[in-house]
């Protein structure tokens, strides 16, 4: 893994999920996210310190793991470092658990629940500006995926995104990306336009972009949200469950699913057809123990 600056003291290491790395005059740093592994979390580390950096902070933009369950590793080996994420976050920092529950709606399946028992969280963020260390960090909204993603703005005007907007490739290979709520992720997407940085960088599969790129990318998200939306009204010409209409996108989209992926689909799904039936496009009825929605 290699440190790659953006600007200024703002640098991030390109990684499964891409880790942000603020530097300080003092050289120490702050993490924006950590990563899904022990072992990602020790290359983190490596590079950190073979750049005469020593870690101090640590913000995760939400509570996914893929995003926070580095913080182990962390947390063990620099037990002075401090953690922030949102206050909406908080529940799922102390119950991590409550992810692979709403995605089997119940006690989840063993394979489904991969977290540690919580994550100790030292501060929860409101959105605003926060000082660290005397440098201004502005903390912004960036709700859909989850219930209290945020984004962080750097004092060199670098922006991270977290899991707000996704890259081209990675909406080619997935299709349906996992999103908590649709109407709450196509308002983020809009606001995207309003943030007042200069470079970008999202959480997969791409590099550190210039903000003139940003509405192309944008577009590309909220299309492939429409393009979802549609599929789904277009099968729902007859009623069918949730359980129907994921079968027949990942047939009808060739999308191989292991059972998190299903689940992330399947989870997904559910966030459309509340979208759908808020805004008077599906209704649903329950019949011979089934519940069906159908195209209005």
């Amino acid at each position: 893994m290699d440190l790659v600056r953006i600007k200024g003291n703002t640098c991030y290491i390109k990684a499964a999920t891409n880790v942000g790395v603020y530097v300080f005059a003092g050289g120490c740093c702050l993490l924006i996210d950590t990563g899904f592994t022990g072992a990602q979390a020790r290359m983190i580390d490596e590079t950190v310190k073979n750049n005469n950096i020593r870690l101090q902070y640590i913000v995760n933009t939400h509570i996914h793991l893929d995003h926070c369950r580095g913080n182990i590793y962390f947390q063990r080996n620099y037990p002075r470092c401090k953690v922030y994420t949102s206050q909406s976050e908080k529940p799922f920092a102390e119950n991590p658990s409550l992810l692979a529950a709403i995605f089997f709606s119940a006690n989840p399946l063993p394979d489904l629940d991969r977290g540690p028992r919580r994550f100790p969280i030292d501060h929860y963020l409101e959105t605003g500006v926060w000082k660290i260390e005397e440098q201004e960090f502005e903390i912004i909204p960036l709700v859909g995926h989850t219930i209290g993603q945020i984004g962080l703005i750097t004092p060199d005007r670098v922006c991270f995104l977290g899991d707000s907007i996704f890259s081209a490739s990675t909406l080619e290979k997935y299709l349906i990306p996992y999103r908590y709520d649709i109407g709450k992720s196509i308002t983020t997407l809009h606001s995207l336009s309003e943030v007042d940085a200069d470079y970008f960088v999202i959480s997969h599969d791409g590099d550190a972009f210039a903000g003139e790129e940003l509405p192309g990318l944008v577009a590309k998200n909220l299309e492939n949200i429409n393009t979802v939306q549609q599929q789904i009204l277009e099968l729902l010409r007859q009623p069918l469950s949730k359980e129907d209409l994921v079968e027949q996108l990942a047939t009808n989209n060739d999308l191989p699913l292991n059972l998190m992926e299903y689940h992330v689909i399947f989870s997904t799904v559910s966030a459309f057809l509340t979208y759908l039936l808020e805004r008077k496009l599906i209704n649903y009825h329950v019949q011979k123990g089934r519940l069906l929605f159908q195209s209005l």
